[in-house]
């Protein structure tokens, strides 16, 4: 089994600003995309509140509410109107789908979505972030994979209900490595009684990355993370990266960089980390 780190949602570069984390709840928002099916405004409600007005105030209007949002990982299942057969989906193209062919990601494998968050409000009708408020790193979704297919009009046609997904697009079809990862029914690969793909709702310590009081790129994990001889996650080779505290590690996460790849069959400690993540976010 393997466990992958991606990098998904708003931040700096994408979108401008983080996500926003309201009243606890962590609202990941999907990046701009010219080219994509759906607009900010045919997203429904986050808790209550316009998808469209989150990311208009937010944004102070450089994101518009008629703009494409590239729903991508696709985890909510009442996001937008569905075809009888929806699963949670996930694409990826380009380099980052190449790293992960490389890395063999097939069935059983686990996807932990992150993204960049900061405590926001809202105040009238327009939603701000929070004064002094820390930018973080924060697991907001999950796939486990249950088959891989490329990218192209064939899935479209044998999956009707992933058609409207934005690397199914008239142009994201013609990305190199084009790739669909669609999700299995159920978690089982590390023993949890849970859908196959999914959002945490709300935040919890457990799902924080970032270590307390540092940049958000710097992430606090259990000390069994550290290499010690074993291949490393990927894009984190380098020694100086890892910061032994004798209780964590802390380690300098990579930037840029999307999919962050660990072999659980050579850290199989992994596996309880993991449950107790999901035993956290779900209580």
């Amino acid at each position: 089994m393997k466990l992958i780190f991606s990098r998904k949602g708003f931040d700096s570069a994408h979108g401008g600003c983080p996500s926003p984390i309201l009243d606890d709840r962590l609202c990941s928002l999907p990046i701009p995309d010219p080219g994509a099916p759906t607009a900010y405004a045919e997203i429904s409600p986050f808790s209550g509140s316009p998808i469209a007005q989150i990311v208009e105030g937010l944004t102070r209007g450089r994101v518009r509410r008629g703009d494409g949002a590239h729903l991508d990982p696709d985890l909510r299942r009442d996001a937008i109107a569905r075809a009888p057969g929806w699963r949670p989906i996930f694409g990826q193209a380009a380099a980052a789908q190449g790293h992960l062919a490389n890395q063999k990601i097939s069935r059983g494998d686990l996807f932990l979505f992150f993204g960049c968050f900061r405590q926001a409000e809202q105040v009238g009708g327009t939603f701000r972030f929070v004064r002094n408020a820390r930018i973080l790193h924060v697991i907001f979704g999950w796939l486990q994979v249950g088959c891989v297919a490329g990218a192209t009009s064939g899935p479209a046609a044998e999956k009707p209900w992933a058609a409207g997904h934005p690397h199914l697009a008239p142009r994201k079809l013609e990305y190199k490595s084009n790739t669909l990862y669609f999700a299995s029914d159920r978690l089982s690969s590390i023993g949890v009684d849970a859908v196959g793909g999914g959002i945490f709702e709300r935040v919890a310590p457990e799902l924080i990355l970032t270590e307390t009081d540092m940049r958000c790129s710097v992430w606090r994990l259990p000390r069994w993370f550290e290499p010690r001889g074993r291949p490393p996650l990927t894009y984190h080779s380098n020694p100086s990266r890892w910061t032994d505290s004798e209780i964590y590690m802390r380690l300098q996460s990579a930037y840029p960089g999307q999919e962050f790849v660990l072999d659980v069959e050579q850290y199989p400690e992994a596996r309880a980390w993991l449950r107790s993540i999901f035993r956290a976010a779900t209580r």
